[in-house]
């Protein structure tokens, strides 16, 4: 008569701690992940209103005056420009601002500005960096970038001079935006070195 053998222990069984850690750990690299992922698209959400007003606002080592908007402009330059798509507007924009020290327009001052419209149901469109034939001035926020007038900019050649401490002067941003959103989206201004905050500018 033979001994009574012992029967061998399963997969499952021999695993058992792994497969409890898994169900444990799975879930919570997944809640992590997802958590990381929406507090870095969280905190770079242009979301803190920093408001522009009336008679200026000092904002990243410049003061701040109103922006005026143009809808459906003119272009600046002759010819044809390219077609709008269906239901589409253009918005140029002009920026005014003033510096008190010149080295605010090299980083991390003024510099990586970034001009946008922002509807009030918080879509957000950026600037058309192909909307040369609209441009009339520089379309960063440090300015012009000549020491002196150059006669081939005609009338608009003062705007492209270096600015000066103390004296206002204006860029230009263009944009394409559904008709429906034309008459009520914002200027705005970000940095990616201020965000959440924002520049915003009452229309």
């Amino acid at each position: 008569m033979t001994g009574a053998r012992r029967a061998r222990r399963g997969w499952f069984s021999k695993n058992v701690a792994a497969l409890t850690s898994l169900v444990v750990t799975v879930p919570l690299a997944g809640w992590w992940t997802t958590r990381s992922d929406y507090k870095s698209w969280y905190d770079g959400e242009p979301r803190d209103a920093v408001v522009v007003a009336d008679g200026g606002t000092s904002y990243q080592g410049a003061t701040w005056y109103a922006a005026s908007i143009e809808e459906n402009p003119e272009p600046k330059r002759a010819g044809a420009p390219d077609p709008l798509p269906a239901d589409t507007t253009r918005i140029r924009v002009y920026f005014r601002l003033q510096v008190d020290d010149v080295k605010t327009l090299d980083e991390p001052g003024l510099g990586g500005c970034r001009p946008h419209l922002r509807a009030p149901d918080g879509r957000i469109w950026d600037e058309d960096i192909l909307a040369d034939d609209y441009q009339d001035r520089p379309n960063s926020c440090t300015g012009g970038y000549d020491d002196g007038p150059q006669s081939w900019r005609g009338a608009n050649a003062e705007h492209y001079v270096k600015p000066a401490a103390g004296k206002p002067y204006e860029i230009a941003a263009v944009f394409v935006v559904p008709k429906s959103v034309a008459a009520s989206v914002q200027p705005t201004i970000t940095w990616a070195t201020k965000l959440p905050e924002y520049l915003a500018f009452p229309r």
